[in-house]
């Protein structure tokens, strides 16, 4: 809990920039006042009244996905208090913040113009904090975590270290996650948005989020040319951006990875062309769904049945493993499909044949395998069990499995009018959120322990 406490008081400096907007623009500062008094007040206290203990990653896996909850709470503090815009129920403001802090996009806002500026800041920089992750951002600034800093480290889904230490190595995730958020404000001012727009869009951009702070998308090509990169960008893995930092370009081109996202993209494109003969949405719309961003400058559920199908896959499959962005990811699949390959094999070679699963040249360990096929049912287990769900309030089975898919994949792309919605859908909606988010197994480890404890 000492660990909760120190993260509480981090998020409470979050707050801070949209109490400066809300004076900058005139608006009434007292909800994120609210808000930040009770993130610190809490903060502090269980990080005086608890003590810190090592953590395994079990433990790191709980603290995770408890830091995503409690953050979502505190983060609709906001909302209920808002000033000046549409009134809201407790249910539509978590809403709204689980969706911000989970980088997915879905709003329960039809009019997000007529919202206070402060609040659009709010929204977008919830996105922005869930797409580089609080927990990341509490390692690079706490030394002396030891084991712990590890465990919290893996249970973010990262394997791969940067650096030596897990605090060099976060340090630098901060810095390029930074570099990558100044230069995309850089770019979007440049191409013609003004400051407000450009900072709160490439929130929502480089997180892979999908707010907007507008009703119309822009139409402006160079400020889609600069979205479409910073999607992009946010849907790579870290592990790459360093590699990439560091000019080391044939190992970026060599990444089996890297080179499945942009085939499949490739492809996805190509269908979607021969379906719209739009080049501006095929691409925009291909790599806003495959990046899991949501972004769209197009109605969605006016496309055609094929074209909805193949955003539907494209939002399951997704981006790269330790990104910002959602779905099954493509490693995932890469692995899934090597080992029935590699099973293939296997069975029709000889007993004693040695025949190594790998993966980017490197052999893959036989539990990883498992773990990987295991997460891969799992996910489309969740998502057939949403999407019944979904048709049990009257929605159609595309819809419903559109919907899923888009809060599975933290995308946001929406067939529906989320905020008419009944409670029970945007609690389904919330739930996939959560899960897609958190990649299921922090979730069930907390499940796991609360039967554990009766």
């Amino acid at each position: 809990m000492a660990y909760m406490g120190l993260l509480l008081e981090i998020f409470s400096i979050f707050l801070i920039l949209p109490i400066i907007v809300s004076y900058i623009y005139g608006e009434p500062a007292t909800p994120f006042f609210a808000a930040f008094t009770v993130a610190i007040f809490i903060g502090i206290f269980l990080e005086k009244y608890f003590e810190r203990e090592s953590l395994d990653l079990s433990r790191g896996l709980v603290l995770t996905a408890l830091t995503f909850i409690m953050f979502s709470i505190l983060g609709a503090i906001p909302f209920m208090l808002m000033e000046g815009g549409p009134s809201m129920n407790t249910i539509d403001a978590v809403f709204e913040s689980v969706s911000g802090f989970t980088t997915t996009g879905l709003t329960v806002f039809s009019d997000v113009e007529a919202l206070p500026k402060s609040i659009l800041f709010w929204r977008s920089e919830t996105q922005w904090i869930g797409g580089m992750g609080i927990i990341i951002l509490f390692l690079s600034i706490l030394s002396g975590l030891k084991t712990s800093s590890l465990a919290l480290y893996s249970a973010q889904g990262y394997s791969e270290r940067l650096e030596p230490t897990i605090k060099e190595t976060t340090q630098k995730m901060v810095k390029i996650y930074g570099t990558y958020s100044i230069l995309g404000f850089s770019a979007l001012y440049l191409s013609g948005l003004p400051v407000f727009e450009a900072i709160t869009t490439m929130f929502s951009a480089i997180s892979t989020g999908g707010f907007t702070v507008v009703n119309v998308f822009y139409s402006s090509s160079w400020t889609l040319a600069v979205v479409s990169i910073l999607m992009i960008l946010g849907s790579i893995n870290f592990i790459i951006h360093d590699k990439i930092f560091k000019k080391k370009f044939d190992m970026v081109r060599n990444n089996v990875e890297i080179r499945s996202f942009f085939i499949t993209l490739g492809i996805f494109i190509l269908v979607a062309y021969t379906t719209t003969r739009s080049l501006e949405i095929s691409v925009f719309q291909m790599i806003s769904a495959m990046t899991a961003t949501g972004f769209s400058i197009t109605n969605v559920s006016m496309l055609a049945p094929i074209l909805i199908f193949i955003i539907i896959i494209a939002m399951v499959v997704g981006s790269s493993s330790g990104s910002t962005a959602g779905g099954i990811k493509q490693l995932r699949i890469i692995l899934a499909l090597k080992s029935v390959v590699w099973a293939i094999k296997k069975t029709t070679l000889p007993k004693d044949a040695v025949i190594p699963l790998k993966l980017n040249g490197e052999p893959v360990k036989d539990d990883i395998a498992r773990i990987t096929q295991v997460f891969i049912f799992t996910y489309l287990t969740i998502l057939g069990l949403g999407a019944l769900s979904m048709m049990f309030y009257g929605y159609t089975p595309i819809a419903s499995i559109f919907q899923v898919a888009s809060a599975m994949g933290t995308v946001g792309m929406s067939v529906i009018n989320v905020g008419a919605s009944e409670t029970g859908v945007k609690m389904i909606l919330m739930a996939c959120m959560f899960l897609g988010r958190l990649e299921i197994f922090p979730i069930f480890v907390i499940i796991e322990k609360m039967i554990m404890r009766r």
